[in-house]
């Protein structure tokens, strides 16, 4: 019993930390739900450190609709729809998302732009897609200006 306690210590840093992160943890060992908030996580440091955006929100809820993250590029305000898929999916992210999500991300959109009070010049949709390999890591793609129609 005490060896077990002893292992449990030792592989313990392996396990997710108090903030969050996820240390050398296998991507099939996550839940769907940990996967996605994963996904976001490395999306967004992505978006802040590699493209230079500010996050206004994240996981902005409408009726039924949901936009991942918000952010703004400048003067521009960027609704970024996150994808994460298996690298050796059939079906990249970006090429993933239906024309009902399409029109669900379109509408959410617009009742962010009427909730808030100052409108930005000008405003995007971008897509985020992580492809992950189990032992690899990940690969992550960003396309600006993804038409909604």
């Amino acid at each position: 019993m005490a060896q077990i306690g002893w292992i449990d210590k030792v592989f313990s840093f392996f396990k997710k930390s108090p903030m969050g992160a996820y240390r050398n943890e296998c991507w099939d060992s996550l839940s769907p739900s940990e996967k996605g908030a994963k996904g976001e996580k490395l999306a967004l440091n992505y978006c802040k450190k590699e493209l230079g955006f500010r996050l206004i929100t994240k996981n902005w809820r409408h009726r039924r609709g949901e936009i991942d993250l918000i952010c703004l590029d400048k003067d521009c305000l960027v609704f970024i729809e996150v994808r994460l898929r298996k690298a050796i999916s059939l079906v990249s992210g970006v090429h993933s998302i239906s024309r009902s999500k399409k029109s669900l991300l379109r509408r959410s959109a617009l009742a962010y732009l009427n909730r808030i009070q100052k409108h930005p010049k000008t405003y995007r949709f971008d897509i985020i897609s992580i492809a992950y390999e189990q032992s690899k890591g990940y690969e992550i793609s960003h396309y600006r200006n993804v038409a909604l129609f």
